[in-house]
């Protein structure tokens, strides 16, 4: 098959999910990439696709273009983000292509690259939504960490919702990542229109670990360390390091006075990059592997209080062999079982007994170790993912067929 991927940035290890897609995909298919470029670390990352052989068009689209986009939306009922990439040279670069007639079908990833996308396309499109993002703006409205944080939250909301329910009605052919996802989206459909809500097929896809870039790690752990990993420009993650470190870390600092906690990601807030202050807690901002970090750390803790979708950070610590904690938010996109492959815990009290209780007992810290190897084993298998996405390729191409397009 030959098939235009879609994103509204490069494409790196950091995005695991399309990363994997593409890299698996052009192993049996012919992938073009078109992403857009914004700074000289996003150059970095399609240099680096490029030079593994993968084929990516980068279109450039400078900071200040987006923010002017965002600036124009404000008075309008287009969601932020959608308007953040609504690049024109990304829509013509996806016209210029689609002129050839080479392609089988487009991907489209994620709600940011539709505002790009062409009206009319020549092509059926598969649409990964990935999240349901209006969703996760929901979340942010209730508990964002900042008054702004809050106001952004519940205006993107609110139009996210409105734009999805558009999206919902255009496309035949959507994933998410999770089940949870699944349900989200289709409440939205249900409060729209019958003719509207039967045209999206919602397909819970969920995305795999590059086992050969993560593998298990044998090595020495530093002791007592916990690691927080992830983008820490995300409000999520932000609002989850904060009640990491104002509520559970000091109730197990009292039975662990010397437990460290690395928070390692890109782009800390000032409010995060503060918690350095504790000489017990080390903020990395970017790093160009994440593995060191994860793998050296006895324990990985992710307290989200609210998440959608699959937790980036909990697969790749499984993957690792480090044993996780996590708050049920954070782990509700997953099928694992509590106390088997993962710890679950909400309360801080509760949150911050599970890690003691791991820091303390080494043959149940070496059962969730392995457990959560076997876990990304059985479902986070990319060879057994990439072959259900042909699988959906095909029954999207035998839609065609029949006359049915987006």
């Amino acid at each position: 098959m030959k098939i235009l991927f879609v994103a509204p940035y490069p494409l790196s290890r950091i995005r695991i999910r399309s990363y994997g897609f593409v890299s698996q995909l052009a192993r049996v298919h012919d992938v073009t990439v078109l992403v857009l470029c914004s700074t000289v670390r996003e150059a970095a990352d399609i240099q680096a696709l490029q030079d593994e052989g993968l084929r990516i068009i980068a279109v450039a689209d400078k900071r200040t273009w987006k923010l002017l986009r965002t600036l124009k939306a404000l008075p309008t009922q287009e969601p932020l983000q959608v308007a953040f990439d609504a690049s024109p040279a990304l829509r013509k670069a996806i016209e210029q292509q689609l002129t050839t007639g080479q392609y089988d079908l487009v991907h489209v990833e994620f709600i940011r690259a539709l505002g790009a996308l062409p009206d009319e396309l020549s092509v059926p499109v598969v649409w990964d939504a990935v999240d349901c993002i209006s969703r996760l703006y929901e979340y942010g409205a209730q508990s964002g960490t900042t008054p702004m944080l809050r106001l952004i939250g519940a205006i993107e909301a609110r139009r996210t919702r409105l734009y999805e329910r558009v999206q919902l009605a255009r496309f035949r052919h959507i994933l998410v990542t999770s089940e949870r996802d699944r349900h989200a989206l289709l409440s939205i459909a249900d409060n729209t229109p019958s003719a509207m809500s039967e045209c999206a097929k919602i397909t819970v896809l969920p995305h795999g670990v590059d086992q050969d870039y993560y593998r298990p790690y044998y090595g020495q752990r530093d002791p007592e360390t916990l690691v927080f990993s992830g983008k820490m420009s995300f409000h999520a993650n932000v609002a989850g390091v904060l009640h990491l470190v104002k509520n559970i870390m000091p109730l197990i600092w009292q039975k662990r006075p010397h437990a460290r906690l690395v928070i390692a990601g890109s782009n800390p807030p000032a409010s995060v990059r503060r918690l350095a202050r504790d000489e017990r807690i080390s903020v990395t901002g970017y790093v160009t592997d994440m593995r060191p970090y994860v793998e050296r750390a006895q324990i990985a803790v992710c307290p989200l209080p609210y998440a959608v979708g699959i937790q980036n950070k909990i697969l790749e610590a499984m993957a690792l062999g480090t044993p996780v904690v996590a708050s049920s938010h954070a782990a509700e996109g997953l099928v694992t079982t509590a106390d088997q492959q993962i710890l679950i815990a909400d309360q801080p009290a509760d949150f911050a007994a599970s890690v003691l209780r791991l820091l303390d007992d080494a043959a149940q810290w070496a059962c969730l170790s392995q457990n959560g190897l076997e876990y990304i084993t059985t479902y986070h298998n990319w060879t057994q993912i990439e072959q259900r996405l042909t699988e959906i390729y095909r029954n999207v191409l035998d839609a065609k067929k029949e006359g049915l397009m987006l």
